[in-house]
């Protein structure tokens, strides 16, 4: 087996809570899990956070039926818009709708429950602001379908002191009035959850995502979170190198003095960025060593000047502190979910508690 990725649910459990310390009561949380639970593995996350949360949120309408295929009863809400052919799988399966465009609700088939998606300034899906009366007249208008939610997306909440966060809520807020208090109303992701408590933010819901898994939203620290996963492979090969010898593509890579090559089995086919090659560092026997020369699409190399590690040797690839998935952010110049989501589905998923 090339590598394994252990996700340890007793660290999940704790994200989940230091989530649920931030909310008020009777507070629900929609437990986000789109885009294979943020490349952690859906149906594993899904199973064991079913019992714990109200309901889950995905991305597409596939993902609602993978988790219903699996067992899962939790209400599940899809945020992508609904196409005409796929409309009534969304009845078919119990699974909530989103609408973001007034044809949307033209689209679905009758007896569909939905929410209601506003863009209050996110700029990117959701009925705009401005035709928030309509989507209105067409909501009450459409008695064939159930609507159950409103919500919308807060474009800057990853950041402190945002004042767009605060027109946002307030343009929510505006429209929230004109439905009935039964309609679930909903707006806090992660960054809105952690960094805007002492606004009227939460509503009914909250949506909690990057943060299940052990990550801030933004630049903002978020002490209370621990990274969830843990990858390993092990050396494959190990090799003695002279000064001056070249490893890998390109010929990159110099050995600097004599000492000894290890090859590892994943690559960027497994969801190490190529532009990682040479900034990354792999834990052996507790001893941390740089990776060296060009990231393949299958293996990489990592260099030490004595003969302290050998073939069959575990190797850390990511873990929640040295080696976790924001010091790869941070080399890579990107953000938490990039690393993780890249992460192939390939990989065996463990899930211990």
């Amino acid at each position: 087996m090339r590598s394994i990725l252990t996700i340890h649910c007793s660290k999940l459990v704790h994200n989940l809570n230091a989530v649920k310390a931030q909310l008020k009561d009777g507070v629900k949380v929609y437990a986000v899990v789109k885009d294979n639970a943020y490349g952690h593995g859906i149906e594993g996350i899904a199973k064991y956070l079913a019992p714990k949360v109200d309901g889950f949120c995905v991305a597409r309408v596939e993902e609602g039926i993978t988790l219903r295929t699996i067992g899962i009863q939790n209400p599940i809400l899809v945020f992508e818009l609904p196409e005409l052919e796929k409309a009534s799988w969304f009845k078919e399966h119990n699974l909530i709708a989103t609408v973001g465009d007034i044809n949307d609700f033209d689209t679905l088939v009758d007896g569909t429950q939905y929410h209601i998606n506003f863009d209050t300034g996110m700029g990117r899906l959701g009925i705009p602001y401005s035709q928030y009366e309509l989507a209105i007249e067409k909501y009450k208008s459409s008695s064939q379908l159930t609507c159950t939610g409103i919500y919308t997306h807060f474009a800057t909440a990853d950041v402190l002191d945002s004042e767009g966060v605060v027109s946002q809520l307030a343009r929510f807020t505006e429209v929230r009035k004109a439905f009935p208090s039964n309609i679930m109303a909903h707006t806090a992701n992660t960054g809105a959850i952690f960094n805007y408590s002492d606004l009227e933010i939460q509503f009914d819901a909250v949506r909690p995502g990057v943060c299940l898994y052990g990550y801030a939203p933004g630049s903002t620290k978020i002490d209370a979170l621990i990274p969830v996963i843990e990858w390993e492979s092990h050396i494959l090969q190990t090799r003695a190198v002279q000064k001056g010898d070249n490893i890998g593509y390109g010929a990159s890579w110099v050995a600097p003095e004599d000492g000894y090559i290890g090859t590892v089995p994943v690559g960027y086919s497994d969801g190490i960025q190529r532009r990682l090659g040479g900034k990354i560092q792999l834990k052996v026997n507790g001893k941390l060593y740089p990776q060296v020369g060009r990231i393949t699409m299958d293996y990489i190399g990592i260099f030490t000047p004595t003969n302290d590690f050998h073939k069959g040797d575990k190797v850390a690839l990511l873990n929640d502190k040295e080696l976790s998935a924001e010091v790869w952010a941070q080399l890579n110049e990107t953000i938490p979910y990039e690393v993780t989501t890249a992460l192939n589905s390939r990989i065996k998923r463990v899930f211990k508690d």
